[in-house]
């Protein structure tokens, strides 16, 4: 309670200001209720969005359908090929913000809602035929509905609340962890209700859980779908997007000069550096690094939870509560540390997160013998630190670059971050047969520590040049 009280009067004291004269009461009441709706729609189509935070639960039962029902062959390490496509493909997603531009962010999110929904769905059929059809129906089409809505809601939220952009950034970008804490627990009763273990190989075998896996994919299709659909309902559009198009009419000789002041954004408007630009500058390079670092340990960690805990903990229902509780872990830290950020440096913060994540991964072996208590902690724990890639580098974007191409020069980072994750699989074939978790834990444990390392080289101060 004292932090949605906190987070209401942060809210409140950067409203668009009362000094608008000429509007009706009935028409401030709308510019002050914009920010808070824009917020709630941009949270709710990342709620919607957030199919890959739900991999590390459903992981297992998908694989395990394809072992019994279509290929005996089929392991975890091969299943991983259509977590990694996601993340690659999902990363691209600056090609939303370009096609959004182009036809406007609400066509974008419509088209990738369906495209999205329509993707997941299809899975109740390309499941039942192959891994490889999986892939391509919830690695790639699913992926590409991400694309289409994923980059600028984040960056349009942030441009409502100038003053407070880390506290809206850790809210925003929080739906998406958010999505297992709703749905984990109800995936889990629906596939397992009698909280059936798996078998020593570590697959299930019970035709009951086998025969619920593709009609799983018709109900998350449905559901999330529905969210998508709500956010898109409340959706609406940055400042400056409404500035520049009531400037355009200003200019056809249809509004006055007093138009031009009741339109005036409620912050100055900055030009910020343009992409090509930000390829020189060597922050641009540190943040790729940091976020390499934090983004494929982070994929790891979130996809693989569940199938690691199941060598040592025989309770399905456990372990998908460990996965919400993760999930709500992840979102409060995002909040709290998105408001970290409005008063310490991303340096800083970033070390801490980095920090604290490189420690935890390379002890998550020890859990085996620490049992529940210790497997659910170092779980929390390591979700605590996924902000660094989704509030942490998106802030630092802004303040190094200027607001202006946000989404375009993140989307640059990401993506080149989230692609590289494709080479994972073969690694992992080669890895965990052979040298066991360990040996996988030490292996991603050094790619966190990279990170940590990039975000020690970070400058204390900088200077952006604004684009002419």
């Amino acid at each position: 309670m004292i932090l949605c009280e906190y987070t209401i009067k942060t809210f409140i004291q950067n409203v668009i200001p009362a000094n608008s004269t000429g509007r009706s009461t009935h028409e401030m009441q709308e510019m002050k209720a914009r920010p808070f709706v824009a917020v709630s729609g941009c949270f709710l189509i990342y709620l919607g969005l957030g199919l890959i935070h739900l991999f590390g639960n459903i992981i297992p039962y998908l694989t395990s359908y394809l072992r019994e029902r279509v290929d005996r062959n089929t392991t975890y390490e091969q299943t991983a090929w259509l977590i990694y496509t996601t993340e690659s493909i999902g990363s691209f997603f600056f090609c939303g913000v370009w096609l959004a531009e182009r036809i406007g962010h609400r066509s974008s999110i419509l088209i990738g809602t369906v495209i999205y929904s329509i993707g997941t769905a299809a899975t109740y059929w390309s499941i039942q035929y192959s891994l490889e059809a999986t892939i391509v129906t919830l690695g790639v089409v699913t992926n590409i509905g991400v694309i289409c809505c994923y980059g600028f809601p984040l960056a349009a939220a942030m441009e409502f609340f100038p003053n407070s952009k880390g506290l809206v950034a850790g809210i925003v970008s929080s739906g998406m962890p958010f999505t297992p804490v709703v749905m984990n627990n109800l995936h889990t009763y629906f596939m397992n209700p009698n909280n059936l273990q798996t078998e020593a190989d570590g697959y299930f075998s019970d035709s009951g859980i086998l025969d619920r896996v593709p009609t799983l994919f018709l109900i998350i299709g449905a559901l999330q779908g529905g969210i998508l659909v709500t956010g898109l309902f409340l959706y609406q559009k940055p400042p400056s997007e409404i500035f520049e198009e009531d400037s355009s009419v200003t200019s056809e000789g249809n509004s006055t000069n007093q138009k031009i002041e009741e339109t005036q954004p409620p912050f100055p408007r900055e030009f910020g550096v343009v992409p090509k630009e930000a390829l020189k500058m060597k922050e641009f390079y540190i943040l790729l690094i940091a976020c390499i670092g934090s983004i494929h340990s982070s994929l790891f960690v979130n996809n693989f939870y569940k199938t690691y805990g199941q060598k040592f903990i025989d309770d399905d229902t456990f372990l998908a509560t460990t996965g919400s509780a993760s999930g709500v872990v992840h979102v409060v830290c995002r909040v709290l540390i998105g408001q970290m950020l409005d008063k310490i440096s991303f340096k800083l913060t970033s070390l801490i997160l980095m920090g604290l994540k490189t420690i935890l991964v390379f002890t998550l072996v020890a859990a085996s013998y620490g049992g529940k208590v210790m497997f659910m902690i170092w779980i929390c724990g390591l979700f605590a630190t996924f902000s660094v890639e989704y509030v942490c580098i998106p802030v630092a974007v802004v303040e190094v670059f200027g607001k202006k191409h946000t989404a375009k020069i993140y989307g640059m980072i990401y993506s080149t971050a989230g692609a590289l994750v494709i080479f994972w699989p073969v690694v992992f074939q080669a890895i965990i047969p052979n040298f066991g978790w360990f040996g996988a834990f030490c292996l991603i444990g050094s790619i966190s520590l990279i990170g940590f390392f990039a975000s020690m080289t970070f400058p204390e101060k900088y200077h952006t040049q604004p684009a002419k």
